[in-house]
């Protein structure tokens, strides 16, 4: 049923301190400009969450970003594939129309019986499924769910979740499902699992190389799963180029018992279930630090159900880095080598794919809000994907292991290079060069060096915004702790602060204080990062420098340190004048190369910042009109009181 709320009074643009209200007996949509990231890609409105079958389309010259979506509502449920166009990864057009269900691709149980619950997560590829098909067409394949509900430590019913296949001759706006759907009904025989989905194919030479000495042509596909009460499984299937529906079970690329982790501190939790797992070579390049030729084997996981300290939600994103083994003639498995967090925040589901335009690999990743559900139908939107991420092989030379992090397995491989030195390798993370792209007509502020040798909470950069790009470098001394400070009040009860502690190793994103809302996450965000030393000469060594690139768009704070470190997640400032920026001092530190590009542009340059629609009122989540205008004459008396005409 759909209910049209009286037409909002924009009372809130009055209101000094949302802390004072209700948040749920707020009108439907009434905070959707509040607290809404404008440079991130999201949905028009409403549920969002998994990154789908991102790809280029060298046809067209196109980037595609699918996305889990549940139009008019803002909880999980009824998942659809959303879909949106781009030629830079940065601006983003609807296809075909930001509005009412246009943006829907793919929708339960329409083309396919199979689906009548869902349409999870898949991969998408510019390719056709039969080689008999010669125009321009694009595959995807995507878990079919027909049983619900779906959970790692729950019952899996039979045939919950099957994977499917749907070709596009228009160029991904429509999809035609195959026939004999599902290509893949059941997961392999003999198997209690957690479950069976989120289906990523590519071409991977390096498999053929080690099952058959050459490249065969083969596509690869992984399934995310898991077996109950032993651990986590990724399961690796094999098809011809001539026939993308046939696909033939080789065995587990990846078994770890349950709970598995590397190195707790640095390398997080594998868990009891994966999801959305990707597996790629990256070929290390010299810009990087590289040789331009060794091929390195990594996979991104999301795993659920793990624990390990400071991480408290039970749901991570990792990456592993292994070789391939040859078990039999038609399988091998990937042992790992090492292990590291691909986002330390709330970051989840990260999806890829190989730009071949750029020769890049390219991630997305679901970035949760943190709300707690609270006022959620007032924020009528739920979660945005994170900028695209580049991920490459770092290589470090010539690393003095001078306080034994690097001695420990974690995310990274040491190979002793002479002198006491070593070679350090890890995977690498940066967003795409084209973010630049935002910066168009911005405002821009450098900064000059500034050194700090007494302690203090805030040094105010004379400047304020809640839209901006950042990049600094710090100097920091062994004892001393650095960072900034965002979205601080005037009367500073409000204010997130990032602050690196190069003692316990830790950068620490502190949300005690970010909002006077106390329903709103305020736990505190830890990213284990090391800075390396480099012997320079015979009798000279050089730490390195923090090098932090942060990105606040609103209320989602997206952080890169030295390229191998990143968090996402969310603040939501309650008062109208959080928008101070400044350093944060705990002792000798100097901060330089500070730039600073502000009122960044929208991403979706042809949608209005209102996008919302109307929302389903369900009986889990219902709000009459009588408390609607009861909310709206608080509203007006707050606006009387604490916001003088």
């Amino acid at each position: 049923m759909f209910v049209q709320y009286p037409t909002y009074l924009n009372t809130l643009e009055n209101i000094q301190d949302l802390s004072r209200i209700n948040l749920t007996s707020l009108p439907d949509n009434s905070l959707f400009a509040l607290w809404r990231p404008a440079y991130h890609f999201a949905s028009p409105n409403s549920w969002m969450n998994d990154p789908c079958g991102p790809l280029y389309d060298p046809a067209t010259q196109n980037y595609h970003l699918y996305y889990q979506v549940q139009p008019a509502y803002v909880q999980w449920g009824n998942i659809s594939w959303g879909h949106a166009k781009s030629k830079d990864m940065i601006f983003w057009e609807d296809v075909t129309s930001w509005q009412g269900y246009d943006y829907v691709t793919l929708a339960p149980g329409i083309g396919n019986k199979y689906s009548i619950l869902g349409v999870f997560t898949g991969a998408t590829l510019p390719v056709p499924a039969f080689s008999n098909i010669t125009n321009s067409t694009m595959t995807v394949i995507y878990t079919s769910v027909q049983y619900l509900p779906i959970s790692w430590n729950g019952p899996y019913i039979k045939e919950s979740e099957t994977q499917s296949l749907a070709m596009s001759y228009d160029g991904g706006i429509t999809y035609q499902h195959y026939a004999n759907n599902p290509i893949l009904r059941s997961p392999p025989e003999g198997m209690d699992i957690t479950g069976w989905r989120d289906p990523k194919f590519e071409q991977w030479p390096e498999m053929d190389i080690v099952l058959y000495g050459s490249d065969q042509g083969h596509y690869y596909m992984t399934i995310s799963s898991g077996i109950r009460d032993v651990g986590p499984r990724l399961l690796i299937y094999q098809a011809s180029a001539n026939d993308l529906t046939n696909w033939a079970y080789l065995g587990p690329l990846i078994s770890v018992p349950g709970n598995y982790t590397l190195n707790e501190q640095w390398s997080g939790s594998l868990g009891y279930n994966f999801e959305v797992s990707n597996v790629f070579s990256l070929v290390e390049k010299a810009i990087d630090g590289g040789d331009n030729q060794t091929v390195h084997i990594f996979a991104t996981l999301g795993t659920e159900g793990g624990n390990t300290t400071l991480h408290p939600s039970p749901q991570w994103s990792v990456w592993i880095r292994g070789d391939l083994t040859k078990i039999k003639n038609t399988s091998a498995t990937m042992n790992i080598i090492a292990s590291g967090v691909a986002d330390w925040g709330d970051t989840y589901a990260l999806n890829s794919f190989y730009d071949s335009k750029q020769d890049r690999r390219i991630f997305y990743g679901w970035v949760k809000e943190a709300h707690r559900n609270y006022g959620q139908r007032a924020f009528g939107y739920n979660g945005q994907i994170t900028l695209p991420r580049e991920v490459f092989v770092q290589v470090y030379k010539h690393v003095v292991n001078i306080h034994e992090s690097i001695s420990q397995p974690g995310p990274w491989t040491v190979i002793p290079s002479g002198q006491g030195t070593y070679t350090c390798k890890t995977l690498g993370i940066r967003p795409i060069n084209e973010v630049i792209n935002l910066r168009q007509n911005s405002s821009y502020l450098a900064l000059t060096s500034q050194t700090f040798d007494q302690a203090t909470d805030f040094v105010s950069l004379n400047m304020s915004s809640s839209n901006f790009e950042m990049k600094a470098t710090i100097n920091i001394s062994q004892n001393a702790t650095a960072g900034f400070t965002f979205r601080r009040s005037s009367n500073g009860l409000e204010y997130t602060t990032l602050i690196y502690d190069p003692v316990s190793e830790y950068l620490v994103l502190n949300r005690t204080y970010s909002s006077l809302i106390k329903a709103f996450d305020h736990t505190i965000v830890y990213a284990k990062h090391t800075l390396l030393t480099t012997l320079i000469d015979e009798n000279t060594t050089q730490k390195e420098l923090l090098s932090l690139h942060i990105f606040l768009d609103n209320s989602l704070l997206e952080i890169y340190a030295n390229n191998r470190t990143v968090m996402a997640t969310h603040i939501y400032p309650a008062l109208s004048d959080s928008v101070g920026m400044g350093y944060t001092i705990g002792g000798p530190v100097t901060f330089s190369n500070v730039s600073i590009w502000y009122n960044l542009k929208n991403a979706f340059p042809h949608r209005p910042l209102n996008s919302s629609i109307v929302l389903v009122v369900d009986s889990n989540s219902t709000i009459s009109i009588s408390g609607s205008i009861i909310s709206l004459f608080f509203l007006f008396l707050l606006s009387i009181s604490y916001f003088p005409s």
